[in-house]
C-alpha cells in the first residue's frame, strides 16, 4: 500500500513539475513597456508608395506576450485626425509581433502606441511614436477652367467607323490628381433622334484615368464631354468635343470593305512604275512634234 501512495504522490509531484515549467514566464517585472519590449518602425522615412511595418519583440527571451494591439491615428494632408482606431497585431512565437500599416498619402501624419499583455494579463503600454509621409501634400484644383487643369487626348485621333475610341485624361498641374471623372457621350445616327449615355473613368496607370466610347456605323456624330473633381470633390466640366464618322468621307456603304493593306501597296508601286513611262513617251512625242 505504502509503495502505492508513495507512487502516487510521485505522479502528482511530476505533473505539477511539468505545469510549471510549461506555463509561459511570470508577470512583466516593472510597468514600463520599453523595459521589456522593443518597438521600431521601417521604413522610417516613407513615401506614398511604402507600406510601414511596426514590429515589437521581447527584450528577454524568458518573457513571453500573450497579445499586442496597434492603435493608429493619422491626420490627413487636409488637416482631418482621424482616430486613435485599434488594429490586432500578429505572432508567430508569442515573441515577436507585426502589424503593417498601408501607404498613405504624401503629407499624412501617422502617430501610433501599441498595448501589449503578458499570460497574466498584464498589459504594458508604449509610448507614442509618429512617422510623416514624405513628399508634398496633394492639392486641389488650382485653376477655374477644366482644361486649365487637366489634359484630354483620344485614340484613335481620326476614328474610322466602328472603332472603339479611348478618352485618356491626367492632371496638367503637379500635386493636383484627379480622384474621379465620368466620361459622357451623345451620338446622332443619320436621321434617328440624338442617344445619350456615359461610363466611368478609371486609372490605367499612375497618372491617366480613361474611357472606352464604343465604335459606331457611318453616318454617326459623337460628341462627348467630361466632368473630373480633385481631392476635395470639387468639379470641373470639360467644353465638347465630337468626331463625325461621316459616310461621304469613309464609304459610300459601309458594307464594303476598307481597302486592304495588300491592295493599297499594290496601287503605290503600280504608280510609281507608270508615271515615269507616261512622263518618257508625252516627252518622245513632243520631240517629234518639234516643240522644244
Amino acid at each position: 500500500m505504502r509503495p502505492a501512495l508513495a507512487l502516487l504522490a510521485l505522479s502528482v509531484l511530476l505533473a505539477a513539475v511539468v505545469g510549471l515549467a510549461a506555463r509561459p514566464a511570470a508577470a512583466w517585472p516593472t510597468p514600463v513597456f520599453e523595459d521589456h519590449i522593443a518597438l521600431s518602425v521601417g521604413p522610417a522615412d516613407p513615401t506614398e508608395e511604402d507600406a510601414v511595418t511596426v514590429s515589437i519583440h521581447t527584450r528577454n527571451a524568458s518573457l513571453f506576450i500573450k497579445g499586442a494591439i496597434l492603435y493608429l491615428q493619422e491626420t490627413t494632408p487636409d488637416n482631418v485626425t482621424r482616430g486613435p482606431y485599434p488594429y490586432p497585431m500578429a505572432s508567430p512565437d508569442s515573441l515577436n509581433w507585426t502589424y503593417t500599416i498601408a501607404a498613405r498619402p504624401n503629407g499624412t501624419l501617422v502617430r501610433l502606441y501599441v498595448v501589449a499583455w503578458d499570460y497574466d494579463n498584464a498589459q504594458l503600454t508604449s509610448a507614442w511614436h509618429e512617422y510623416r509621409v514624405r513628399g508634398p501634400p496633394s492639392l486641389g484644383w488650382q485653376f477655374p477652367g477644366f482644361e486649365e487643369n487637366v489634359e484630354v487626348s483620344r485614340f484613335p485621333p481620326i476614328p474610322q467607323p466602328h472603332d472603339e475610341v479611348t478618352v485618356s485624361i491626367r492632371s496638367k498641374v503637379p500635386n493636383v490628381g484627379v480622384r474621379g471623372a465620368n466620361l459622357y457621350i451623345r451620338y446622332i445616327y443619320q436621321t434617328e433622334p440624338p442617344k445619350v449615355g456615359g461610363f466611368a473613368m478609371a486609372y490605367v496607370n499612375g497618372t491617366h484615368l480613361a474611357a472606352t466610347i464604343p465604335g459606331f456605323p457611318p453616318g454617326t456624330e459623337v460628341v462627348y464631354w467630361i466632368v473630373a473633381w480633385d481631392r476635395d470633390v470639387a468639379t470641373r466640366s470639360s467644353p465638347f468635343y465630337s468626331y463625325n464618322l461621316s459616310v461621304d468621307k469613309y464609304t459610300r456603304h459601309e458594307n464594303i470593305e476598307f481597302p486592304q493593306v495588300e491592295t493599297v501597296a499594290g496601287i503605290s508601286v503600280g504608280l510609281a512604275l507608270l508615271v515615269p513611262v507616261a512622263v518618257y513617251y508625252a516627252d518622245l512625242r513632243r520631240r517629234r512634234r518639234g516643240v522644244p
